[in-house]
């Protein structure tokens, strides 16, 4: 009986010294409005030859919002509380080491973009980020999958991964 209660006892203890030093529950972003539920994420502008890009980061954002359960992501901008919108200015793909002709191992990638969140009724940017960007190095599966150049899609993918985790980061865990 005695054990029970200094464990509930150590517990509070814990918890009130965790909550004075600033850690709280983990709940809904300072930065959205409780009346905001939903939010629009078309896919990005994307001003590059890499045509896939915007397609892929606004897919993979939607995914991470869905996760994190505090918006739910429509494909509606007139349903839509917030707007979640980007470009893409710059993709530069290269390759940094073959092991053979047709089986990259690593790939640099740059990246550079913009994007905005807005408030859809009354078209005010919440919060925008004029400039967005990324250069990374990525290894890549040996195996091509695109003859002309071989390990960029799996770069590609890692680098919206990347990117999304990053935008959410900024927007939401500030």
């Amino acid at each position: 009986m005695w054990s029970s209660f200094l464990r509930s006892l150590l517990i509070l203890w814990f918890s009130c010294f965790l909550y004075a030093c600033g850690y709280t529950l983990a709940g809904k972003p300072t930065l959205l409005n409780p009346e905001w539920k939903t939010i629009y994420i078309p896919p990005w502008k994307n001003y590059t030859g890499e045509k896939a890009v915007g397609e892929l980061l606004a897919l993979e954002l939607r995914k991470k919002i869905a996760q994190d359960g505090f918006l739910v992501p429509v494909y509606s901008p007139d349903s839509a509380d917030l707007i979640l919108q980007g470009e893409v200015l710059k993709v530069y793909f290269e390759p940094v080491a073959y092991a053979t002709f047709l089986q990259t191992k690593t790939r640099n990638i740059q990246f550079e973009g913009k994007f905005a969140l807005i408030e859809r009724r009354t078209g005010k940017k919440i919060y925008e980020n004029p400039k967005i960007t990324r250069y990374e190095t990525y290894r890549v599966a040996e195996v091509a999958s695109n003859l002309l150049n071989p390990g960029k899609d799996e770069a590609l993918r890692l680098l919206v991964k990347d990117l999304s985790e990053l935008i959410m980061q900024e927007l939401f865990n500030r």
